[in-house]
């Protein structure tokens, strides 16, 4: 007797905000010099300022190999 497979519900795509918990700065400027305070709290970490979807701009630690 043949397996019958049963169809996988599809789930629709849901847009899931990563920067709602992140805080934005309304300038480049303003998360450059957010960046660079945090950087002189803990040399370990470097911060760079990124333009988000929706116009602010934000901090992260993962800098882009140009």
């Amino acid at each position: 007797m043949p397996r019958r497979h049963t169809p996988q519900k599809h789930t629709p795509y849901t847009y899931v905000n990563h920067e709602a918990s992140k805080t934005r700065y309304r300038s480049q400027a303003e998360a450059q010099k957010a960046a660079e305070l945090g950087m002189l709290r803990n040399p370990s970490v470097e911060l760079e300022a990124y333009q988000g979807a929706d116009g602010g701009w934000y901090l992260t630690s993962q800098v882009k190999n140009h």
